[in-house]
């Protein structure tokens, strides 16, 4: 069956229409002769203006143009120069936090402790009688996770350590709210898809989603996790930062129609939760995208990308109002 993708390339600074052709154009210098682009002009009246395009076959999406992303001192990204890109291929061993149980303890998390058996993916340490247990069926049963209560709605999530944070394993499924500006959806209104996926956010709507003393991942914390477990790093011409053999360790084993042995190694549990672009849910159990804190100009923020039958995660700029899933880190953004 023919898959069709929108793929979305943000137009910055002003730049006018044909510039961004050419752009579009040098990012993909050596087509398959079999493919066929349609470039679509989104109309003024949209609220960002970018082109988008499709094709028959699967590309990598190049999300800008020019954004370049400041890492932080403490992240070590070895690369190498050369005319079309910056690349590292240098191998590197599996970090062993991944399958490490939070020792983290408060009101709100509830952590395995030294007795707890390795499999924990079915334990719980809050009654789902009296809270709203999010499902555990795409997690890794032989991964030790802890818990975390969202005392706002009484959503119940598992957390990872992993990358020397404490993450969410699931995605977020916080409603905050029906303003139009500050908006979040069900993919197809589904309740059945919150329960299933989380909920697909706004950038605006995912500042609030995170509970009190958690926060949305910086661009900084996404890529000190993808790096940490990269086999060849590559910052593309646009500003596109690429992760090799990510995708498969951090993919949940179902809701992907692929397998591998390397499958959710990490335990992270990525679905394949589809996303909303242009008011439109596109892609379930083809793609999932994941909000970052950082922005760039007015209109743009950064987001991690995650394909079927790709290993790649990339990591971007794109138009904050499209809906995406959302991951929250333990601690106070810095």
């Amino acid at each position: 069956m023919v898959r069709t993708w929108i793929y979305i390339f943000a137009a910055f600074l002003c730049i006018v229409a044909a510039a961004c052709s050419d752009d579009v154009a040098q990012a993909h210098d050596n087509p398959d002769s079999s493919d066929s682009i349609s470039v679509i002009e989104v109309s003024s009246s949209s609220d960002f203006p970018i082109s988008a395009f499709s094709r028959s076959t699967k590309v990598p999406i190049f999300f800008s143009n020019q954004v370049q992303i400041k890492s932080s001192s403490s992240i070590k990204i070895k690369s190498s120069s050369s005319k079309a890109r910056q690349s590292s291929s240098s191998s590197k061993p599996m970090s062993s936090s991944a399958t490490s149980s939070s020792s983290e303890s408060s009101s709100s998390v509830a952590s395995s402790s030294s007795s707890t058996p390795k499999s924990s993916a079915a334990l719980r340490f809050y009654d789902c009688d009296t809270y709203s247990c999010v499902t555990t069926d795409y997690l890794n049963p032989d991964i030790s996770y802890g818990e975390l209560l969202d005392k706002r709605d009484n959503h119940v999530y598992r957390t990872i350590v992993i990358s020397n944070h404490v993450w969410t394993a699931q995605n977020m499924d916080f409603n905050v709210g029906s303003d139009s500006a500050v908006a979040s959806w069900c993919y197809n209104n589904d309740p059945q898809n919150c329960e299933k996926y989380g909920r697909l956010y706004t950038w605006d709507a995912a500042q609030k989603v995170c509970p009190e003393g958690w926060h949305l991942p910086t661009t900084e914390e996404w890529i000190e996790l993808l790096n940490d477990h990269t086999c060849n790093y590559e910052q593309l011409d646009d500003g596109t930062h690429s992760f090799d053999c990510v995708g498969n360790k951090i993919k949940s084993t179902s809701t992907w129609d692929e397998t591998g042995e390397e499958q959710n190694t990490l335990g992270f549990s990525v679905t394949a939760a589809g996303i909303i672009f242009e008011s439109t849910p596109i892609s379930l159990g083809e793609a999932t995208f994941f909000w970052s804190a950082t922005d760039t100009l007015s209109l743009y923020a950064f987001a991690t990308l995650l394909q079927q039958d790709e290993g790649t995660v990339l990591l971007g700029a794109i138009g904050k109002s499209n809906g995406f899933s959302v991951r929250c880190i333990k601690g106070y953004a810095e």
